[in-house]
């Protein structure tokens, strides 16, 4: 009574060939193998493959300067290793928020039709591994 016979294994067979077809059987015991070796691999402690190190960050840019001019603040800083662009920043107030005021690949930038008052600048590099953080602020009056 427990047994099957010849006979219900073909039922079976039939069943999930119609279920499955046949060349989906193999793909299916593929992925089972693979999950097997996978399972044994972490149950023996087998090290995964390691991640990619992420790119290192870009420090702040340094040694910036801002010259007043008639309506205008002229910046320049020194090169950060690594950097792409640079993010200048601006503030009406000591200490932000920023607000982006352009995106550069230069080591320079004069911000113009400014009307009088004192702006604050930061400067922000950016490079393969993201943005860094503020530079150093500096302050900026336009004559």
């Amino acid at each position: 009574m427990g047994e099957f016979s010849i006979f219900h294994w073909l039922i079976v067979l039939a069943v999930v060939l119609i279920f499955f077809g046949g060349r989906r059987i193999p793909e299916v015991m593929k992925g089972l193998g693979e999950g097997i070796r996978s399972f044994k691999d972490g149950m023996a402690g087998g090290a995964a493959a390691p991640a990619a190190a992420p790119a290192p960050a870009v420090s702040a840019p340094t040694g910036i300067t801002a010259k007043p001019g008639k309506g205008q603040v002229a910046l320049s800083w020194s090169a950060s290793a690594g950097a792409s662009s640079y993010n200048v920043k601006r503030s009406g107030t000591s200490g932000g928020p920023y607000a982006l005021i352009v995106s550069t690949g230069a080591t320079s930038y004069t911000d113009e039709g400014l009307a009088s008052g004192t702006y604050y600048y930061v400067i922000s590099s950016v490079g393969a591994g993201g943005e860094s953080t503020n530079s150093v602020e500096v302050t900026g009056t336009p004559s």
